[in-house]
């Protein structure tokens, strides 16, 4: 008799392994392939005035299909730039979207007012025109200073040469990518540093070490930033830009790689820890916030080494991240559906562990429950509390004292992380725990479910049944 329970159970885990690997082969083959994107060079004047800044802004290589343009929301008085030879030949009379045509050199024109003028440590963000569904390649920049103010202009870009003339003060910068932001501030700080990657503004020397470190410094992407050692007075946030006072080398080698994945992937400062998760996979190392490093670990410790290898190979062919894409590349890879970035990145604080999910509909009585979540955990299969028993006719009721589950005749309480629970106030003992608690939703294990609530399972490539014993 022991040996048939034993088989029996034993089918039954495999057989759900294969419907939850059925499950997640439909679910890849609908998966969206990425979006190809073109790319083009971008040459850009910026001539500064007293209350507001021209901008002719040129595009190169393009493409000879209809191209929508993104003005910058603060822009006035749109236009072709006239200046330029065939500048207009594409743009449509509404400076919507350049036509379909063969000329792959166009060019406009517009302003950005300077409502206070140039102040000191200004950010300009969003300044520039963009062509929908397009990327920069390279980037060229030439600033202009009428008012010949001085200071320093920093963009991420390297810095090609400074002059101050008789009328005008000119900074020219070019180098790959695009850049979304434009700092000012008055006090000249020198470079101390440079290379094909990084330029470092300090008013002190740095060290040998410093120096050595930033030598050896493995930058995933080729994307030129700038590092000023300075405090950010003004809690100023950008890609391309770093500031620190910290002098603590592994601090500043982590936020180097971090800010360079972020804009390699198009990530947002505010929600670091994407970024901080696929640096770490970046160098083979964890870095970042503790939970940051968490979920490193989690997954690689999960990774076989095909598996392992696969995910780093995938992550250098994409252009674009976020929760959803991890998730669905990470589902590929191990085969089964997850959604482990997208639960760990709805909180700062809470760890989720690494979940597989069923996509099947359950139905509970013939019912179909649209909330109902269903998730394979360490070998146990969890249905979604609360959906599951309201549909049953209970109420759940949490407390400091255990989970509350309770109807008209039968009254349940399941103190959590204690090996009992109790039935109409006698006392059972409990092999495992019945219920665990995954963020903020209870689940409950199948095994559990089946015993304590009489209920019968009967599961189909598509959908789950269940339905109440006969004899409740």
């Amino acid at each position: 008799m022991k040996f048939v329970i034993s088989f029996l159970t034993m089918l039954l885990v495999v057989t759900n392994s294969v419907l939850l690997l059925f499950q997640y082969q439909v679910y890849s083959s609908s998966l969206e392939e990425e979006e190809k994107s073109f790319y083009y060079e971008q040459e850009i004047e910026m001539k500064f005035k007293s209350d507001k800044v021209i901008v002719k802004q040129h595009f190169n290589h393009l493409p000879h299909e209809q191209l929508t343009i993104t003005w910058p929301i603060t822009s006035e008085n749109r236009s072709c730039d006239l200046s330029t030879s065939d500048s207009c030949s594409r743009l449509s009379d509404d400076l919507t979207f350049f036509e379909e045509g063969e000329s792959a050199k166009q060019s406009i024109s517009y302003e950005i007012p300077l409502v206070d003028g140039l102040t000191d440590g200004i950010l300009f963000s969003g300044f520039l025109a963009k062509i929908e569904k397009g990327g920069v390649s390279y980037t060229t920049l030439h600033i202009t200073d009428e008012l010949k103010r001085g200071g320093m202009w920093i963009s991420g870009l390297p810095i090609i040469g400074t002059s101050s003339l008789n009328l005008i003060d000119y900074t020219l910068s070019y180098g790959a990518g695009n850049i979304s932001d434009l700092f000012w501030q008055r006090a000249i700080i020198p470079v101390k540093y440079e290379n094909d990657y990084l330029t470092v503004h300090s008013n002190e020397e740095l060290s040998k070490e410093m120096s050595s470190r930033l030598d050896k410094l493995n930058i995933p992407n080729n994307t030129h930033m700038t590092l000023l050692f300075t405090e950010n007075i003004n809690n100023i946030k950008s890609p391309r830009i770093a500031f620190t006072k910290d002098k603590d080398i592994d601090s500043i080698v982590a936020e180097l790689i971090v800010k360079n994945v972020k804009l390699q992937y198009g990530l947002t400062d505010e929600r670091p820890l994407l970024a901080e998760v696929v640096s770490s996979f970046s160098i083979d190392k964890p870095i970042g916030a503790e939970k940051s490093i968490w979920m490193y670990e989690t997954l690689k410790n999960y990774f076989t080494m095909n598996q392992f290898s696969e995910w780093k190979t995938a992550l250098t062919k994409i252009s674009s991240l976020n929760a959803e894409k991890l998730d669905k590349l990470l589902s590929e890879i191990i085969g089964f559906k997850t959604s482990f970035f997208q639960l760990n990145g709805q909180a700062e604080s809470e760890k989720f562990p690494l979940l597989f999910e069923d996509s099947r509909t359950v139905y509970v009585n013939g019912v179909q429950q649209e909330e109902m979540k269903l998730l394979m955990k360490d070998g146990k299969i969890l249905y979604a509390a609360e959906p599951l028993l309201v549909e049953l006719g209970y109420t759940l009721n949490d407390t400091d004292k255990g989970l509350y589950v309770q109807n008209d005749t039968r009254a349940f309480r399941f103190p959590i992380q204690e090996p009992f629970y109790v039935l109409n106030e006698k006392r059972y003992d409990a092999m495992s725990e019945p219920f665990e608690r995954i963020g903020s939703e209870f689940y409950i294990e199948e095994g559990w479910m089946i015993r304590l609530f009489l209920l019968n399972i009967e599961k189909q490539e598509d959908r789950i049944n269940i339905t109440e014993s006969a004899s409740f």
